[in-house]
């Protein structure tokens, strides 16, 4: 009677602990992982930091189940080397600038094209519809990853050894651009020399004048020291950009869908977070520029647009149609 009893309340104590396991937290039940992270921006950067705050949303939703290791400052490597890693899980997850898609989706990602979106709206806008699609497609097919948040990072900004007033002054300037097609062929075009450089070997090659110019935005070049080496800051605003995170499809894939849900919305509060950082720091990074002697010189955009746009109508012709269509409410 006793052993009957014993069964009973054993039954009756599993069904109780199955039941109050699918009423709490399934990430918890995961299997305990590391997720490593690869960043080519600095430690003390805001973008860095938005990293950490997702690090600290995954490791405490997934109760101490998921850890999560970083590597900023391009510590593993290259951008180009971090995509590479992340495809083959060396590296589970990494926080990308464009080079993303012109390595991944050059036929179809326009958005990472200088002197065609007028602002960051119209940008998002792209990515949540059927351009986007297709984009976050390639980057699954062709690179093995999951996008899997958008960050702002403001609108880049040329920076120079000169003042730069019109496309014209733009002859013979050693423009540093990263490893971009699209890019080098737009500044190619305007009249620049487009030498790519890794970002972590920028500060050194403009202040050995290995090049004369770059382009980033506000909170890079002050992340980055850029005004200790490039005097004037050209208000061309050729390209609202973002951050794209990602992380290994086959990683990814091996979660349960509620640990899936629970990193995509991590990653987006990361990056909603990182956002509101980069609004915050704007005005201060423009007065602390100008306290560094940085002459701030306001152009007439529309005159490079107009330059620029037979070299991005040229590069357009291999475009997927979407992609063409797309840009002609801008080039009208």
């Amino acid at each position: 009677m006793k052993r009957i009893l014993f069964c009973v309340a054993l039954g009756a104590l599993c069904i109780f602990t199955l039941a109050a396991g699918g009423q709490g937290d399934s990430a918890a039940a995961e299997k305990k992982t590391e997720i490593s992270i690869a960043c080519h921006f600095q430690a003390d950067s805001t973008e860095f930091r938005a990293v950490e705050y997702f690090q600290k949303l995954v490791e405490d939703r997934s109760k101490g189940q998921i850890t999560i290791k970083t590597f900023p400052g391009s510590s593993l490597g290259s951008e180009m080397e971090n995509l590479e890693q992340v495809k083959t899980n060396t590296v589970t997850m990494s926080v990308f600038g464009d080079l993303l898609t012109s390595q991944l989706a050059p036929e179809i990602d326009c958005t990472v094209v200088p002197f065609i979106f007028p602002n960051l709206d119209e940008v998002y806008a792209a990515w949540n519809g059927p351009l986007g699609d297709k984009i976050k497609n390639a980057i699954e097919t062709k690179g093995n990853q999951y996008l899997i948040g958008l960050q702002k990072r403001g609108a880049r900004q040329l920076t120079a050894s000169k003042a730069v007033r019109t496309p014209a002054d733009l002859a013979g300037i050693k423009l540093r651009v990263p490893e971009i097609p699209s890019w080098v062929a737009v500044w190619r075009g305007l009249g620049a020399l487009p030498t790519p450089v890794a970002w972590a070997e920028t500060y050194n090659a403009l202040q050995t004048r290995v090049v004369d110019a770059q382009e980033n935005p506000y909170m890079n070049i002050v992340m980055a020291k850029i005004y200790e080496v490039n005097k004037f800051v050209m208000t061309t605003e050729h390209l609202w950009n973002v951050y794209h995170w990602t992380i290994n499809k086959n990683v990814m894939d091996g979660f349960s869908a509620d640990t899936r849900k629970m990193i995509l919305d991590a990653a987006k509060e990361a990056c909603d977070w990182g956002d509101k950082q980069v609004d915050a720091k704007t005005a201060e990074n423009i007065a602390l520029l100008k306290a560094n002697g940085v002459q701030i010189v306001e152009v007439d955009k529309q005159i490079f647009i107009n330059a620029a746009r037979p070299h991005v109508e040229k590069l357009a012709e291999s475009w997927d149609p979407a992609a063409r269509e797309l840009i002609k409410k801008f080039y009208k």
